[in-house]
Order: structure tokens, then sequence, then C-alpha cells
């Protein structure tokens, strides 16, 4: 299942060019991981893959949450999957953290599931790069009294954000480095580098 993540990841989300992350951070890659989240194969093995690894290491969660948008598809199917497959795993909930308070309405901060201060949850977010937006999840959850147990992401930057969120056992489910590691990818970095004139992250 990871590798043929790994192919999708690399066949729908990667793009090769010149591009400035939100991180401000310049890069002659990118990864929009919403094409392989929310395409029925890529969010099925992303499901699989999380639930897989919160098994293995024993995170006895009540729910998975993010940040919008990243994070929506990826815990609305882990949550839909660890329902189906409950004989194998423990069903979770899921909850959306919004970037700002709505002005009408609850005003929530997060939506989808409500638990008593103190619910364990696991975080995740689909791209870390250098892991702000990932705190900022992190520290929503936190704010509405959750027991932040884990974060996990789908591809890790490998460009500091694991070492941000050093608080918190990190696990990424498939690192750039494994993404870019293919001869034509390779090939099609070094081509950009050239055309941009300069060698980016």
């Amino acid at each position: 299942m990871r590798q043929r993540l790994i192919e999708l990841l690399r066949e729908k989300s990667l793009r090769i060019g010149n591009f400035t992350l939100v991180s401000g951070q310049r890069s002659n890659y990118y990864f929009d991981a919403k094409p392989s989240t929310l395409d029925p194969e890529g969010a099925y093995l992303c499901s699989k893959l999380i639930l897989e690894e919160i098994k293995r290491h024993r995170v006895e969660a009540d729910a998975i949450g993010g940040l919008a948008l990243g994070a929506a598809p990826i815990v609305s199917a882990v949550a839909a999957v660890s329902f189906a497959e409950r004989e194998r795993y423990r069903p979770l909930s899921a909850f959306i953290a919004r970037k700002d308070v709505k002005a009408h309405g609850t005003q929530r901060r997060i939506e989808g599931f409500s638990g008593p201060p103190g619910t364990p949850v696991v975080v995740v977010d689909d791209v870390c790069t250098t892991g702000g937006s990932t705190l900022a999840a992190v520290q929503c959850a936190e704010e509405a009294g959750y027991q932040v147990l884990a974060i996990f992401c789908i591809v890790d930057r490998e460009q500091g954000g694991k070492d941000l969120l050093a608080a918190y056992p990190f696990f990424a489910l498939i690192r750039a480095s494994e993404l870019l590691d293919d001869p034509e990818i390779q090939k099609k970095l070094e081509s950009a580098r050239r055309n941009s004139g300069e060698a980016l992250d």
C-alpha cells in the first residue's frame, strides 16, 4: 500500500517547476496533496496507512482532526474506513479546525467531533514543511481542551517541521526524499534548476 501511495503521489501530486511555498521558501518542486487525498484510491490508501500506524504505535485516540483545507479529505476518509473496518481498527470521529472563527452561526473554531476536555485525539496534515500549519491545528485542538497524542502527515518535506513539532510523537507516511528518488524525476528537477537559474530546495 505504501509503495502504491508513493506512485500515486508522484503521478497526481508532484509538480516540478519554480514555486513559492506557503512558508515563503522557494522550491523546484511542490506537493499538491489534494489530487491524491481526494482520489478514491488515494483516500483509501492514506486512511489505511494512517490507521495501521495508529494501531502499530498503540495510539488510543477517540478522534482525528486537522486544519482546513488540507486535512479535511484525510480525516473524513479515516473516519469512514475506521468504521467500515471496525473489527480491525478503533473507530475515530473526525474534526476540522478552521483557520478563522466564523462571524455567524455557532462561531465554532472546530467543526465535526465535539468531545469533553481531555479527549485524546491525533492531528493530521497533508504536507508538512516547516510545521507551522500543523502546529496551528495542534494549538486549535488543545484550545478546545483535547489532548493531542500524536501528529501524522502524508508527506514530510523534511524542512524543519519535525523539529518544530518535537514535543509530540510525529509520524510521516512518506518522506519527500523518497518521492524524489527516481531518475526521471531527478532529470526534471535538474532541468527546473537550470531554467530557474538557481538551485532551490
